[in-house]
């Protein structure tokens, strides 16, 4: 076998790449697409080549991304740290942002779940009730969301109100919503 026909000097090919930096041969091709890693073709085959930097930015793309930093996001921190900028306070500023807007998600997520969990208890009050009205399905249309939670509506009140009856209250009960 000719070596030197099958690969340049200390290069890297996309399965050896992918193997050594515990990623797919799929990914390093998406990372080399979209300008996170830089490949030269071999000129003896064609074949895409690495070099062993490429390891090491691959693991700083993985690492980037445990701390909920987007492809753009590190994109744009590479592309600094390419020009010879610090891109520390731009990593800082970012995942600070990061999770801010997971906070609010997991409050958004929270506000959901008290919802739910009112609803599966207003439903268990009303039982199995029947369409009227042209109503598509009562166990949704028969609850108004309050600023207290939700509440059993209209004519339908006589069967309960929820008020701030949540997982709460049904703890300490010892009932569960989802029971």
């Amino acid at each position: 076998m000719y070596e030197s026909s099958t690969r340049f000097e200390g290069s890297l090919h996309v399965a050896d790449l992918a193997r050594r930096a515990a990623v797919t041969p799929a990914t390093v091709r998406y990372y080399a697409r979209i300008g996170l890693i830089n490949s030269r073709k071999d000129p003896n085959n064609g074949y895409r080549c690495f070099s062993g930097t490429d390891i090491r930015r691959i693991a700083f793309i993985r690492r980037a991304q445990a701390f909920g930093l987007t492809i753009g996001d590190i994109k744009r921190i590479l592309d600094s740290a390419d020009n010879d900028r610090d891109p520390c306070e731009m990593v800082k500023s970012m995942v600070a942002d990061r999770l801010a807007r997971v906070r609010a998600r997991i409050a958004e997520l929270a506000a959901t779940e008290e919802r739910i969990g009112q609803a599966i208890l207003a439903w268990r009050a009303m039982g199995d009730p029947s369409p009227v009205d042209g109503e598509l399905c009562p166990l949704v249309e028969r609850l108004a969301m309050t600023n207290d939670g939700l509440q059993i509506q209209g004519k339908y009140q006589n069967v309960g109100s929820m008020g701030r009856l949540g997982q709460s209250a049904t703890k300490s009960r010892g009932m569960s919503a989802t029971a």
